[in-house]
């Protein structure tokens, strides 16, 4: 039985974004949008079908809060 698949990724936290981008497609190879925010911006609704991820980052290049989801 496969293990279970990831939806968000508490564990990206304080990471650099590139480095969280390239685990998050490593770790979830059908996802192929990946959105990087800054903090406090809404997400635009997504595409008919799309499944996404959402990354928020402090300017930095480096992920915050909340840790980065499919939505």
């Amino acid at each position: 039985m496969p293990g279970k698949v990831p939806t968000s990724w508490p564990d990206l936290i304080n990471m650099d974004v590139y480095e969280a981008v390239q685990i998050i497609r490593t770790e979830r190879p059908d996802l192929r949008v990946v959105r990087v925010l800054p903090p406090n911006e809404q997400p635009s609704p997504p595409e008919e079908g799309m499944v996404r991820v959402i990354i928020y980052n402090d300017n930095n290049h480096r992920v915050v809060a909340p840790a980065p989801y499919i939505g």
